[in-house]
Parts: structure tokens; sequence; C-alpha cells
């Protein structure tokens, strides 16, 4: 296996769950030499991929998030999206979130909280999540080959509601976002579950509808 193959593996090593390793552990894992490993986390910090903590063991470091923040001023679908979504949080009240496929999952790239926002919700930026768990991850689920039969209503509507899938107490309402006939994304707003309801949640249903079309207006014209 090539090295740099072998040095991302070595990141993917780093969870919330075990955020920090030591050389010895990580070869262990992937079944490398010391030596190998060694070397692969030597180069890592010279990088500022990783960083030295505790217990003589190593933890992301701060070129993590440089490329965070370059990513965030970068990236045209959190480009086309960021002063729709404040608006959408401040006329619902809800959180916005932005989402994007990854591989077999779906990341949360930005999000916006607005006054009568859930107090938590298991969407947060960097966080990616499965893809038939929520109405934020459902929506982009639909669009993706195999045409899922259990989701043609949402295909039809091109939007999705979900009550207490993810988080017990919260409702999400979301619509896909189109990159011509790709789908790229979601957006979505998240409710409490006891206020979405009614005239509440079709303005919310409303609304996200209205900044979607707007964001991939952006994102043909951009």
């Amino acid at each position: 296996m090539a090295s740099a193959d072998r040095i991302l593996q070595i990141l993917d090593l780093f969870t919330p769950a075990r955020p920090a390793w030591t050389p010895q552990e990580a070869a262990h894992a992937l079944k490398l030499s010391r030596a190998s490993a060694y070397r692969y986390f030597a180069q890592l910090e010279e990088a500022g991929f990783i960083e030295p903590a505790p217990g003589r063991r190593f933890a992301l470091g701060p070129r993590i998030v440089e490329l965070d923040r370059q990513i965030r001023l970068a990236d045209p679908l959190v480009q086309a999206s960021v002063d729709e979504m404040q608006k959408l949080a401040r006329e619902t009240g809800g959180i916005a979130l932005l989402c994007r496929l990854h591989k077999d999952r779906v990341l949360c790239i930005h999000q916006e909280r607005g006054a009568r926002a859930p107090r938590f919700v298991s969407y947060e930026r960097g966080r990616a999540m499965p893809l038939h768990r929520g109405a934020t991850s459902k929506v982009i689920l639909a669009f993706l080959p195999p045409e899922p039969k259990a989701l043609e209503q949402i295909r039809r509507d091109r939007l999705s509601i979900a009550y207490g899938e993810v988080d017990p107490d919260a409702c999400g309402i979301a619509v896909p976002l189109f990159e011509g006939s790709q789908v790229v994304g979601s957006l979505s707003v998240v409710l409490p579950a006891s206020v979405a309801k009614g005239r509440v949640l079709k303005n919310a249903v409303k609304l996200v509808r209205e900044a979607g079309q707007r964001i991939e207006t952006e994102l043909e014209e951009s």
C-alpha cells in the first residue's frame, strides 16, 4: 500500500470516540511496523495535521482547522447558501442545516441558529450521519440510484418531513439541492416537534422550498 494511503488511514483513526493515539497504538491497529508508524506520525506532525497530546499521544492539529476555514470560504455550495440560511433561521426560528452527500453518508457543512431552535440537534457541522435517518438525509437518498420505492412520495414532493427520527423532540423539514441533474445535498430546518404543526409547519415548508430554489439558481449562475 502506498505511503499516502497509509497516512490517510492514520488520520482516519482519530475519531470523537478516540481522539488521541500513540504511534505504537496506530501500528497495532493498522498492522504497521513501529518504524513506519513513527515515520508517518513525524510527517503528519511536521505538516501540522497532528500535534502532541497528554500521555505521549497525538491529536489532530491546527492544519485541520486551517483547511476547515478554507472550505467554508471557498465551497460554492456554502457560499451560495449562507445568506439564505441566515434568513431561513431568522424567519422560522429553527436551525437551518446545509448538508452534502459524502460517500454513503450525509455530512453537515454549515448551520445557522434561529431564536426558537431546539437546544441540541445531532446534525452539526462536520458530523456524518446515515442516509436512512431523518428528513435531511432521506431527501437526498430519495434521488440516488437505485430509486428507493419507499421514498417515492419524497421524490414526487421534493420534500421530506420527519418527526423524532434523529432527535426525539425535533422535526426536520428538508428539500434536496441539485446542481444540474445531480443531487448534491439538502437544505433543512429543524424545529421543536411541539411547534412544527399547523400554520407554523406550513410556513416553514414554504420558506425552505423558496430558499432551496434560490440556492439552486445561485449555483447555476456561479
